[in-house]
């Protein structure tokens, strides 16, 4: 079968090899450069894909993409290739029927995308571009175009994001320049409807009040000097002396002249009136012109007079006119002052649109200076070539593969069949566990012999040391002494061994589980086996309750509840028979209410129930277990059992039943004496040994 199988298999191969038409897979090789050549020091609209690993990883991704693959696909005119566009092999049996039809654009495009593998090259800026066609020239020429039309992609984004930026910045820059013009136009109303003037317009009032300042004092000065003038002129009277300071202070040829003929004319009457005397009429003469003379020296005196009166009135005047200009300007400087915070304001938001213009005007010239020179960052390293052989099928490959399957599945075919038995070897046939015992058989109507029966399963056979002639609660000390003594390995691994097929045999649930532990004659061997499985469990560090059944709850002096069992060390309660007690008693004491107070405090609950022989036991005991375990002595047999589980319980229970055999020094026919024995853990007890 094994042989037939693998040929098979391999013969399969064959015929694949032999209808399938090669492929051949074509790759190119990209890097993406993570550095930025810059043609010019101008900051790029789109930037460079960058060394980011997501950024890289995220390319396999944008060469998969749908855009992509189809402008490729619409390109190279696939759409049309028999190779994506052909029918198969299920249309072309139904086109002989009428009902077939050619695959849609759309399938067609799926063909050619299943066609097309991009990969990273590991943790490396390297993109591979793969193609698989059934001619390796169309291969090599896909994966190429794949691969130019990413790498024109990459230069196109660029380039029409510098087109779309331009546009936006002068769409906004016009915008922009109303706003500046805004902005300067009302500063320029706000200082023409406050009288603000600048430097062009002859200086600002800070100027024009020095200026009138320095007026003022230059004026002020000329009317003081004008008025000293005018007051000497006063004092000097009329006189030849008064004349000729008066002529000082105001320069007069007239007033000089009157005053040299005046000496004259004064000098020769004090000629005349030595040598002729007062009466002469010459003497007379020249008194009557020295008086003309001196009338006229008194009206050029008031000519001179008036003059500087006139000087110092017009002085006097210009220093009014002065403070009467400068005081207005102050008022206007006081008032500027106050519309200069305002018009600082306007500046300001004059200033911040023409420096956003001037930046956008920049960045505008900027990018229109960089069309056409944007590079891409993609370059390719290795073109596709034309593979020399082909991808699929790899005869190498697939033959021994194929022989390889063939022969796991045929062992695997085979093993599951196994060998052809004879009757007397069915597994299925009554066996005994003991060579002493004999399975019974009981004959179907007719004379027919009966079916076997299955047998429970069997857990193996316990040498476990106890003491001659003593009760059941020594052989269980003894039993716990033991398996925490050195140098019983042989019994520790027994009894782990034995721990590790309970829990193989229990189905998962919600703890606890509950294992139940009887016998079909003796008890002795029950409560051997149990305290067995309870110490096990317990070195396993689990948390275990045992429970007794067939004792009483509570004896003389002690209150009924959970104690410290003084031979196994096990917290232990004991309950009676369902059968034996009221309605009124069975919630709390039978093994039904004992399991609902335990709720799910409890790993495993071991309960010692009375065994298949006795009589006065609860069918309901047996219901409630997960798994039960049979102690046998090394005289009992295994179908015994399940005939007594056939008997009592139905032949549905004996899957969930286990037979373990427990040879002990304690005599078969032993009445164990009960015994009470007080210790830190509590009540002690054993309970009564049965034949």
């Amino acid at each position: 079968m094994v042989l037939a199988i693998a040929g098979a298999a391999l013969l399969l191969a064959l015929l694949y090899l032999a209808v399938t038409s090669p492929s051949y897979t074509a790759t190119a090789s990209i890097l993406i450069d993570p550095r930025d050549s810059r043609a010019a020091n101008f900051n790029d609209v789109l930037p460079g894909i960058g060394a980011d690993s997501a950024a890289i990883a995220s390319q396999v991704f944008v060469i998969e993409s749908q855009d992509l693959l189809g402008a490729v696909f619409d390109k190279e005119g696939l759409q049309n290739d028999p190779e994506f566009s052909g029918k198969g092999l299920v249309s072309r049996v139904l086109s002989m029927f009428g009902a077939g039809r050619g695959p849609s654009p759309d399938a067609a495009f799926k063909r050619f995308q299943k066609a097309v593998s991009v990969d990273r090259e590991g943790l490396t800026y390297v993109i591979n571009v793969s193609f698989t066609s059934p001619s390796p020239d169309k291969a090599a020429r896909i994966a190429n175009a794949i691969v130019n039309r990413y790498r024109t992609g990459l230069a196109g984004e660029r380039e029409t994001a510098n087109s779309d930026v331009n546009s936006l910045l002068n769409d906004r820059i016009k915008g922009l320049q109303k706003d500046v013009s805004d902005a300067e136009r009302a500063v320029e109303d706000f200082k023409s409807e406050h009288e603000i003037l600048g430097s062009a317009d002859g200086g600002t009032l800070q100027s024009q009040l020095d200026q009138l300042t320095a007026q003022l004092i230059t004026a002020q000065g000329d009317a003081d000097q004008a008025r000293d003038r005018y007051n000497q002129a006063l004092a000097a009277g009329t006189s030849p002396a008064g004349l000729a300071k008066l002529a000082e202070i105001l320069f007069s040829n007239s007033a000089v002249k009157l005053r040299d003929d005046y000496n004259q004319r004064a000098a020769e009457l004090a000629n005349l009136e030595t040598m002729y005397g007062p009466r002469h009429p010459a003497i007379a003469r020249l008194r009557s012109e020295l008086d003309r003379m001196n009338r006229l020296m008194a009206a050029e005196a008031e000519r001179i007079r008036q003059q500087l009166k006139a000087s110092y009135d017009l002085a006097a005047q210009n220093v009014a006119k002065l403070q009467a200009k400068l005081e207005a300007l102050r008022q206007q400087s006081t008032n500027s002052n106050i519309a200069q915070v305002q018009l600082r304001q306007l500046d300001s938001k004059a200033q911040a649109a023409r420096t956003v213009l001037d930046d956008f005007l920049k960045r505008a010239q900027e990018t229109s200076q960089m069309q056409g020179v944007q590079t891409s960052e993609a370059r390719t390293i290795s073109a596709a070539s034309a593979p020399l052989q082909p991808t699929w099928p790899k005869p190498t490959l697939l033959l021994p593969v194929s022989a390889f399957l063939g022969l796991i599945a045929g062992c695997g075919i085979a093993l599951a069949l196994g060998p052809v038995r004879k009757p007397e070897d069915d597994p299925r046939s009554p066996r005994e566990e003991v060579p002493q015992a004999t399975q019974p058989k009981e004959p179907k109507k007719g004379g027919a012999p009966a079916m076997s029966r299955p047998l429970p399963a069997n857990f193996g056979e316990y040498r476990l040391p106890g003491v001659a002639g003593g009760a059941a609660h020594s052989s269980i000390k003894a039993l716990r002494k033991s398996l925490f003594q050195a140098g019983s390995d042989a019994l520790s691994l027994g009894v782990l061994k034995l721990m590790r097929q309970i829990l193989l045999r229990l189905s998962d649930h919600p703890k606890p589980f509950v294992l139940l532990v009887s016998s079909t004659r003796s008890n002795v061997d029950a409560r051997l086996a149990g305290a067995m499985v309870g110490i096990g469990l317990q070195q396993a560090e689990q948390n275990v309750l045992v429970v007794e059944i067939g004792g009483q709850p509570h004896r003389a002096g002690y209150g009924p509840g959970l104690f410290i069992d003084g031979a196994s060390g096990l917290r232990t309660v004991v309950c009676s028979p369902a059968v034996e007690k009221g309605a009124e008693f069975r919630d709390r004491n039978t093994l039904r209410g004992i399991l609902a107070e335990a709720g799910n405090a409890f790993d495993f609950v071991l309960v010692i129930a009375p065994s298949l022989g006795e009589n006065g036991w609860d069918r309901e005991i047996f219901a409630s277990a997960d798994l039960m375990l049979f102690a046998l002595s090394p005289s009992e047999s295994a179908s015994g059992t399940a005939a007594l589980l056939e008997q009592h319980l139905g032949a549905g229970q004996i899957e969930r039943s286990a037979t373990l055999v427990i040879d002990s020094a304690q005599p078969a026919g032993a009445k164990a004496m009960p015994d009470v024995e007080s210790g830190a853990g509590g009540l002690r007890r054993s309970s009564l040994a049965r034949s």
